[in-house]
């Protein structure tokens, strides 16, 4: 423990009232003779430190597994009471507390706060205070603060309920009939054109055949600049009535930006410029792709060519039958399956009673039998 300074930790008696005892000289209550609680032990203020000299360090004090009387690390046997401290635990240390972060009056009421959130399982607080505090990139930080447990409920409800509400509205599902009403295709072919087209770039990366070219300067990224250190006091709690006094420092920087020139200009580059879009209602005749007329001529501006062809095939349905009887539901497939589907077949699909969408993959040919009870 060399390098830190060593103060006693502070104790309230709750017995007799007695307050400010020292962790390391009262094992005792000086008023009423009561044994110590580790579980009481705060960290003083400034100006109520009391220094250890020539502290040496045995290791945290061990709780006495039939008395929970705190005895030194060395101790083979209870003080209190005499049994055997083969195997006995060590005392709970107060979490660090940082200067500048933490009050700076601590109690033992935060003590027992502290002590209490050090047994929850996955808890990071420290010091037993509101705030929580983390060690991260050499330095420590204030954590992001605990969300209230009644807040965590109330979103895990939502969050639960609007998942359910999504599964049975997926689940929670009715047969109806249907009938074809109308069998609907589109096809379509883009048409683009070489024409100058409005581009930037960082200038180190600019086509070679970009021309109208401004150049701008821009900020491309930023560097992390070492400016100085940020220090902090560090309390650390050694589990032996004190607790030793350390500094903690940490390079602090400052984010400097990066100019470069970057580039705004045009280039003559194939761009979309229009779509030829053929549309058509039933199997026949055969759905055609359309005949677009373009300027087809070979790389100079002006010049257009065929891109892209898209083709969507639509079955439009309607109940029959029941509550919701003419209904309309429409389903996309695919040419060969959109063609299938009969005006003259009454079929069968799953509904959803909530959302009141069809399952267009489930659609199937409804019996004659089913046909006539319905």
């Amino acid at each position: 423990m060399a390098g830190e300074k060593i103060y006693e930790m502070l104790w309230d008696c709750e017995f007799c009232g007695s307050k400010k005892l020292l962790g390391k000289s009262h094992r005792h209550c000086p008023n009423c003779g009561a044994t110590q609680d580790p579980t009481r032990r705060y960290f003083p203020s400034d100006s109520e430190k009391v220094a250890v000299q020539d502290h040496v360090y045995y290791g945290a004090d061990k709780v006495c597994p039939f008395c929970q009387t705190p005895n030194g690390a060395k101790s083979t046997f209870c003080g209190n009471c005499g049994g055997a401290l083969d195997g006995a635990k060590e005392v709970t240390r107060r979490s660090s507390q940082i200067e500048g972060v933490f009050p700076e009056v601590d109690s033992v009421q935060n003590a027992k706060l502290d002590l209490s959130n050090q047994q929850t399982p996955n808890s990071d607080s420290t010091a037993g205070n509101k705030e929580d505090l983390a060690f991260k990139d050499s330095k420590w930080i204030k954590a992001h603060p605990k969300t209230p447990k009644w807040v965590v409920w109330m979103l895990s409800s939502l969050g639960v309920g609007s998942v359910g509400f999504v599964l049975i509205g997926v689940l929670w599902t009715e047969k109806v009939n249907l009938k074809l009403t109308e069998h609907e295709w589109t096809r379509s072919i883009d048409i683009e054109q070489f024409k100058p087209v409005s581009d930037s770039s960082w200038c180190d990366s600019m086509p070679s055949d970009a021309y109208s070219v401004d150049r701008r300067s821009e900020v491309r990224s930023y560097n992390q600049i070492a400016d100085g250190e940020e220090c902090h006091t560090v309390k650390s709690d050694n589990g032996d009535g004190t607790y030793s006094e350390s500094e903690s420092c940490s390079t602090k920087y400052r984010s400097e930006p990066v100019y470069d020139s970057k580039c705004y200009y045009k280039v003559d580059r194939w761009a979309y410029e229009r779509v030829s879009t053929a549309t058509g209602v039933g199997i026949e005749p055969e759905p055609y792709w359309p005949a677009p007329v373009y300027r087809d001529c070979s790389g100079s501006i002006g010049c257009e060519r065929l891109g892209a062809r898209k083709e969507k095939y639509l079955v439009h349905f309607e109940e029959i039958g029941g509550e919701s009887a003419g209904e309309k539901h429409d389903c996309e497939f695919d040419q060969g399956k959109w063609k299938s589907y009969d005006n003259k077949v009454t079929y069968q699909s799953d509904k959803s009673v909530i959302f009141n969408y069809i399952t267009c993959d489930s659609i199937n040919t409804l019996g004659a039998e089913e046909v006539k009870k319905d």
